[in-house]
C-alpha cells in the first residue's frame, strides 16, 4: 500500500448500520491480529455486543477471539487528546504496527482525525493505518469523502479505492 507519509496509511469505509459495521470490520481485525499489528477504537456509539454476538457465531480460535475481545469497543464520548496520545503510545510499545478505527457524527470524526495527526507527527519507525467508517445516511457527500482517500475497507479488506470506486460512486 502506498501511504500519505512514510508510515501513515489514511482508509475510508462505508457501512449501512451498526450490524455491517462489525462485520465489516471483524475479518480485517481478524487479520491484522494475526499479523501481530494492534487495534485503537475510537468509536462515538460503541458496537461492543455486536462484536460478542458476531465473535460467538465464528469459528475463530479462543486466543484470537481474547485478543478481539481485549480491544475497547466501547464509546468513547470525548475524543481527548490526552487520552489518545497514551492509547497510541501504549499500543505501540509491543508491534511495529496499529490499526487506528475511527467513528462517529462528522465532527467528532473531525475532531479524532486532528487529534490523531497531531500524536503521529512524531512518529516515524511505526505503520499506522488509519479507518475512518462513515455511516451512509450520515454523509451526503459519498463522493467527496472517496476523494480524500486512496484506500476503502470493505468485507474483502482494504482495497485501492480505484478498485471499488464504481460500486461506492453508485451509492453516493
Amino acid at each position: 500500500m502506498r501511504k500519505n507519509n512514510s508510515n501513515v496509511t489514511k482508509v475510508c469505509s462505508f457501512y449501512v448500520d451498526e450490524w455491517h459495521l462489525t462485520t465489516m470490520l471483524l475479518p480485517h481485525i481478524n487479520k491484522t491480529i494475526n499479523e501481530n499489528k494492534k487495534v485503537l477504537t475510537i468509536l462515538e456509539k460503541g458496537i461492543k455486543s455486536n462484536i460478542e454476538e458476531l465473535l460467538s457465531k465464528m469459528n475463530l480460535k479462543r486466543e484470537t477471539q481474547n485478543k478481539i475481545l481485549e480491544i475497547n469497543w466501547n464509546s468513547k464520548s470525548i475524543c481527548k487528546f490526552s487520552e489518545i496520545k497514551n492509547e497510541i503510545e501504549s499500543l505501540l510499545k509491543d508491534v511495529q504496527a496499529i490499526n487506528i478505527i475511527v467513528d462517529g457524527n462528522e465532527e467528532y470524526m473531525k475532531i479524532a482525525n486532528k487529534n490523531i495527526d497531531k500524536i503521529i507527527k512524531s512518529i516515524f519507525d511505526k505503520e499506522i493505518t488509519i479507518i475512518n467508517c462513515y455511516e451512509i445516511a450520515k454523509y451526503k457527500e459519498i463522493n467527496t469523502i472517496i476523494d480524500k482517500y486512496e484506500y476503502v475497507l470493505n468485507t474483502s479488506g482494504i482495497k485501492e479505492i480505484s478498485q471499488v470506486i464504481t460500486d461506492l460512486k453508485k451509492i453516493g
